[in-house]
């Protein structure tokens, strides 16, 4: 995987993670679209039915409401997936956004408290879900990665990836290997005080 070139991120960053909101997100704004066309229309055919109003300008104005309706949730829907980017490096976590103006955030990995992830019960039964990402300092959420794929999965890669740049092993030990070396150094140079060995 390369960086992307919105990424304020270092050349030398190794892509571990990129993804966006899931497809059916577009899907879910064209069916809600559908639904408040169909809602439109047919109170149209009742006004046109009952001779509230002339049968051609009802239908004309009937038609270009319905068409509005239609594509503000859906074109919502696919702007918003279109638009919105996450990127896990080794280093940092970058959230992209906007249509008309962008906006880019940066969580540093080591600065990471606290993720978690969470589903409802069609994200259970369909598999997808939130990431929550928390930071040293913050008040609540510092990002939400919102609907998708596999959350438990994202959720454990930003937590591994935060561990490892803080210097967290895998295998519950803390520190670093430098870390451990520079206090067995140090041990060995205050045995050898002690116990007199030069």
């Amino acid at each position: 995987m390369s960086l992307p070139d919105w990424a304020p991120a270092a050349n030398d960053e190794p892509v571990v993670w990129q993804g966006q909101p899931r497809q059916r997100v577009v899907h879910l704004g064209v069916a809600g679209g559908v639904v408040l066309a169909l809602i439109v229309l047919a109170s149209i055919a009742v006004i046109i039915s009952n001779g509230l109003l002339p049968t051609a300008l009802s239908a004309v104005v009937g038609v270009a409401l319905a068409l509005l309706v239609f594509a503000v949730p859906a074109g919502g829907a696919w702007l918003w997936r279109r638009s919105t980017r996450y990127v896990l490096t080794d280093a940092a976590l970058y959230h992209r956004t906007g249509v008309l103006s962008l906006t880019v955030t940066e969580l540093r990995l080591s600065k990471i408290q606290n993720t978690s992830y969470s589903q409802g019960i069609f994200g259970t039964i369909f598999g997808h879900g939130t990431v929550t990402v928390d930071t040293a300092g913050s008040q609540g959420a510092e990002l939400t990665l919102q609907q998708l794929d596999g959350p438990k999965a994202v959720h454990q890669r930003i937590a591994e990836a935060a561990g490892e740049a803080k210097g967290e092993r895998r295998d519950g030990i803390p520190g670093s290997l430098d870390t451990w070396k520079a206090v067995r150094a140090e041990v060995r140079r205050l045995r050898a005080a002690t116990t007199g060995d030069r």
